[in-house]
Order: C-alpha cells, then sequence, then structure tokens
C-alpha cells in the first residue's frame, strides 16, 4: 500500500508522455522541420534531433514526476522500489506498444532506440542520479 502513490503517479507520468508527445504533433513544428528537409531518409541526421527532442521530453517529465513524488509524499518511501513503481506503467506502455527495436544501423534506429531508452529507463536514471549525488555528498560531509 506504501507504494500505491507512487503507482498511481507512474500512470501520470504515461498520461502526461501521451498527451506531450500528441501536443507536440498538433504544434507542427517537428513535421515542419522533417518536411522541410530534402530526400528524407532513415540515413538522414536530423532524425537524432528528433530523438533527442523526444527523449529530453520524456527525462524532463521524469523529473517532474519523480520531484512532484518526493514533494508530495514526504512520508512516504524514497527508493528504488518507488522509482521502479514511478517508472512501471510508462515502461510497460512503451514497451507494449512499440516493441524493442535496437536497429542502430541508421539515425532512424538510434532516435527509435534513444526514445525507447528514455522512456523505458528515465525515472530509473534520475533516480540513480540523484542517489549518486546524495551519496556522494554525505561523504564529503
Amino acid at each position: 500500500m506504501k507504494y500505491l502513490p507512487a503507482l498511481g503517479l507512474g500512470i501520470l507520468l504515461a498520461v502526461l508522455s501521451f498527451l506531450s508527445f500528441a501536443l507536440v504533433a498538433s504544434a507542427g513544428y517537428m513535421y515542419a522541420l522533417l518536411g522541410s528537409v530534402a530526400n528524407l531518409s532513415h540515413d538522414s541526421p536530423v532524425y537524432l534531433g528528433l530523438g533527442a527532442h523526444d527523449a529530453g521530453l520524456l527525462i524532463l517529465l521524469s523529473g517532474l514526476i519523480l520531484f512532484t513524488y518526493h514533494r508530495l509524499f514526504p512520508r512516504l518511501p524514497f527508493d528504488w522500489f518507488a522509482a521502479i513503481a514511478l517508472q512501471m506503467p510508462l515502461g510497460l506502455v512503451v514497451l507494449w506498444s512499440d516493441g524493442v527495436s535496437f536497429n542502430l544501423t541508421n539515425f532512424y534506429g538510434v532516435a527509435r532506440a534513444l526514445t525507447l531508452f528514455a522512456a523505458t529507463f528515465g525515472v530509473l536514471m534520475i533516480f540513480w542520479l540523484l542517489q549518486r549525488r546524495s551519496r556522494r555528498f554525505s561523504q564529503t560531509v
């Protein structure tokens, strides 16, 4: 029961990520960027920018949800199980809908793999960095 709020915020993270990608798609600036490239193929480097944009958006949302959980529920545990509960809904939905693709032979495949990695492990990466920082800080003080 103590990890139920983390799971709820994880579901909110999944909903927010899909809403943010829908807003980006409706804004049309990425579509305009892709449309402006002549001879667009899977080997076009513009896909690296698209992958970095999508991964950055997912990392930003993951950090926001992790910060929100830590501030809203200070008495609940802030450990690896909470981070996994926060990450699990988005990771499972992305793996279920997109599948695992590690075709790193072209820029399109690299962009898909980067986005998949950020969606599947974003909260866990940020939590690991926070744990490392707090461990290093406690050793110096």
